[in-house]
């Protein structure tokens, strides 16, 4: 079993006028095998990116607390909202804008980029939504390439789940697929794995085994990202 440590202090922050981020990653320069992107961030109320391209990337947003307008030039728009997940096949080439859909309350979101499996698709997009309970004391999957579990899909043979771990809880991870690799992020709280102790902002990559076992030592809100490991790991 091998690790990637991420603390808190290893990412990139940034402090603008309407937006507080981290970023863990810089695409197309550092990824985690098949994870090339993975920013936190908090947007003002009303504020947000206007029209902007994509191309041939999987896009996925993580909301943590707010809602989020979407709308992109294929003729879609909605809002998402906290206990959701939105992906995203950029393909052959979307435009879109994401803004804060609360004028006055802030919006916390992960975005997660992953290469895809195959280049040069449709562009798509849809949601997943859950509640509290699904994911407490359990590793709920949201997203996944084949719709299992009635999850959201992604051009990729990556996996996304999300949980929500009280004090002194133990849970496994098994990785979905031999040979992946999964990148577990903690939003709040604190949890232990091996011997690496990951609190707020902190993350832990871990590959090159079937599965591990994490323990709460304070509940703890946690994303996982496995992916294929094709890319290796470059930092």
């Amino acid at each position: 079993m091998k690790f990637l440590h991420r603390p808190n202090k290893a990412r990139w922050h940034k402090q603008d006028a309407w937006k507080k981020s981290a970023y863990a990653f810089a695409p197309n320069q550092t990824n985690f095998g098949e994870l090339c992107g993975f920013a936190d961030d908090i947007v003002n109320g009303g504020e947000g990116f206007g029209m902007h391209p994509h191309q041939n990337m999987e896009i996925s947003t993580i909301v943590v607390a707010g809602s989020q307008a979407h709308k992109d030039n294929t003729g879609s728009e909605g809002i998402i909202h906290q206990n959701s997940v939105q992906t995203m096949s950029a393909g052959t080439g979307i435009m879109h804008s994401e803004f804060n859909a609360s004028k006055t309350e802030p919006f916390h979101s992960y975005q997660i980029w992953v290469y895809p499996r195959e280049l040069n698709v449709k562009p798509r997009h849809e949601a997943f939504k859950y509640q509290l309970e699904d994911k407490l004391n359990k590793i709920l999957l949201t997203l996944s390439p084949d719709r299992r579990s009635n999850t959201a899909l992604i051009n990729q043979d990556a996996f996304f789940s999300v949980s929500r771990v009280e004090k002194a809880v133990a849970l496994e991870y098994n990785m979905n697929l031999t040979g992946n690799g999964v990148y577990v992020h903690c939003i709040s709280g604190s949890i232990t794995i091996d011997n690496f102790i990951l609190q707020e902002g902190d993350a832990l990559g871990v590959y090159e085994t079937e599965s591990f076992t994490f323990k709460a030592s304070d509940t703890a809100e946690l994303i996982f990202v496995e992916v294929p490991m094709n890319r290796g790991v470059k930092i």
